[in-house]
């Protein structure tokens, strides 16, 4: 399954949680302002990452399958996701997440959270690949 990104139209000017129905725009915390810009140099390189762990994620049957009692089920998504949240911590931990769209309910509405964490090595400048995690929504 190709996955496309789509961009919410609500200015988050507060900074909120994002979903689907409020339609607010990503969500950022940067808890030191030397990561916010580390992340801001990497950016795309840190996102076209992420868009490939998170395909791969989507399309590896033993993760996501239509088998009875699975989750997620491929027959529901849509492809379709949006940028919800970019936080990275003291701690040096950037975690993306990316809330995917299915059609479980009936109507098109958020159904999972894929989060994509990388580490930012400070020595060389550059964020590394940690793990993608998965939650329903």
């Amino acid at each position: 399954m190709e996955i496309t990104r789509i961009y919410l139209s609500n200015t988050n000017k507060d900074n909120l949680f994002p979903n689907f129905d409020n339609q607010l725009t990503t969500r950022y915390v940067f808890d030191d302002p030397v990561f916010k810009a580390a992340f801001e140099a990497h950016e795309y390189e840190v996102l076209d990452i992420a868009v490939i762990k998170m395909r791969d994620f989507i399309n590896d049957p033993e993760r996501c399958n239509n088998s009875e009692g699975m989750f997620p089920q491929p027959k529901y998504l849509t492809g379709e996701w949006y940028l919800s949240e970019v936080l990275i911590n003291d701690e040096r931990t950037l975690r993306i997440s990316a809330r995917f769209l299915g059609t479980d309910t009936g109507k098109k509405t958020d159904y999972l959270r894929l989060e994509v964490c990388f580490f930012y090595d400070e020595e060389y400048d550059q964020f590394l690949f940690e793990q993608i995690n998965s939650e329903s929504l």
